[in-house]
């Protein structure tokens, strides 16, 4: 039985992160943790005793259980948390490894290149150091029965990346399953050499074989998940600017795409595929772990 958390922004009056409880049938085998984060900055300023901060908490759970109530009475199975944080991503790494999560959805606010210099926000740190796969929340609206557009990197062959693919799949299969959607692969393939065949003719050749391969690796892959030609693409380009091209074709609802974690200064300057998708589309993003990543936190 998956268990999701999901994060409550008291400052965003849509709750992007609940409505897509709200896509997912009541009679499906999953658990919510419905979770609102609360800093103890603006009562300690007051000089708040510790009675205080738990009458605070007690309200904010009370206007958490009146959220989803309307849920709750239709059959939806959620549990209600509020909890005290100093350093927000920390806390949402530490609830999902208490209940277990198989997935956290959480709203998605969007950075500007200038403001991600300055500040390392939320969404980034949870990029980089949660274990837990972590799908952001856009406001696009509803995204039931939309494609599922399903990152896959076939130009390593080495086990990591092989098991990487297969969580990948694991995961875009869970959401297919609960969303009612089809899963559709997208590649990004880069040719050692771009040229034409008149430019010359071997370096084309090579690219070309090159591309037959790899576009036959993808076929098979679609294949062992029962995915039909006809939702394979394999596109030349940069992986971001392709799946987000792709993704907004297609009209997809989700991107689902695995990382590699990244951390220190260099980490603000050149960030991973995931962060540069985020970027560039307004679809959710399913950010995906590999096997046997541990979280510094």
């Amino acid at each position: 039985m998956p268990n999701i958390l999901v994060v409550i922004d008291p400052d965003e009056s849509e709750h992007s992160a609940l409505n897509r409880i709200k896509e997912i049938p009541p009679t499906a085998d999953v658990n919510y943790t419905v979770v609102l984060y609360l800093s103890p900055a603006p009562v300690m300023a007051k000089k708040a005793n510790a009675s205080m901060l738990e009458a605070r908490k007690e309200t904010e759970a009370a206007w958490l259980h009146d959220l989803v109530a309307p849920l709750v009475a239709v059959g939806y199975r959620i549990t209600v948390e509020v909890v005290l944080f100093r350093r927000l991503y920390e806390e949402i790494i530490k609830s999902a490894e208490k209940i277990a999560a198989h997935m956290i959805f959480k709203p998605l606010r969007q950075h500007g290149v200038l403001k991600r210099v300055f500040y390392t926000s939320t969404d980034w740190n949870l990029i980089r150091l949660c274990p837990t796969p972590l799908l952001l929340v856009s406001d696009q609206g509803r995204i039931h029965g939309k494609p599922i557009v399903a990152a896959i990197d076939i130009s390593d062959r080495d086990e990591a990346h092989r098991q990487l693919n297969a969580d990948v799949m694991a995961q875009a299969q869970i959401l297919a399953r609960i969303l009612e959607s089809q899963i559709h692969l997208v590649y990004a393939f880069r040719p050692a050499v771009v040229t034409t065949v008149a430019a010359d003719p071997l370096a084309y050749q090579i690219t070309r074989d090159h591309y037959d391969n790899e576009h036959s690796l993808l076929v098979a892959l679609a294949e062992q998940y029962g995915i039909g030609i006809d939702n394979v693409s394999m596109r030349d380009g940069a992986a971001d600017e392709v799946l987000a091209r792709g993704a907004k074709e297609l009209h997809a609802g989700v991107i689902v795409l695995g990382t590699v974690a990244r951390s220190g200064a260099s980490g603000l300057f050149v960030g991973n595929t995931a962060e540069a998708v985020l970027e560039m589309t307004e679809t959710d993003v399913l950010v995906v772990k590999g096997a046997g990543f541990q979280t510094p936190v």
